[in-house]
């Protein structure tokens, strides 16, 4: 029985965990105002959270040719990247 409520807090607690990790869509569109780039290419619209999130990772840990970029994503908080993610995500691709 003991193992039963262990095994249920750990399916709550990962969930929550789940929850407070993914994007808001509303949030990133915000801090997207400021990507006018992107917003005139269209380059991002669409794709997969998973890949828009490695892209950003990767130049927050200076990866990556694009020094602009670079600078940009290293102000960049984990819950600001999620969120961008989940706006560039959600647009349609063009």
């Amino acid at each position: 029985m003991k193992r039963i409520g262990i095994l249920f807090f750990l399916l709550v607690f990962g969930l929550a965990a789940l929850a407070m990790a993914a994007g808001d869509a509303a949030k990133g569109g915000e801090l997207a105002k400021g990507c006018a780039c992107h917003k005139s290419k269209g380059d991002l619209d669409g794709l997969d959270v998973a890949a828009l999130t490695a892209k950003m990772q990767a130049y927050k840990d200076g990866a990556g040719a694009n020094k602009a970029m670079i600078s940009i994503m290293k102000k960049q908080s984990e819950q600001d990247i999620a969120d961008l993610a989940a706006y560039y995500a959600g647009l349609p691709k063009k």
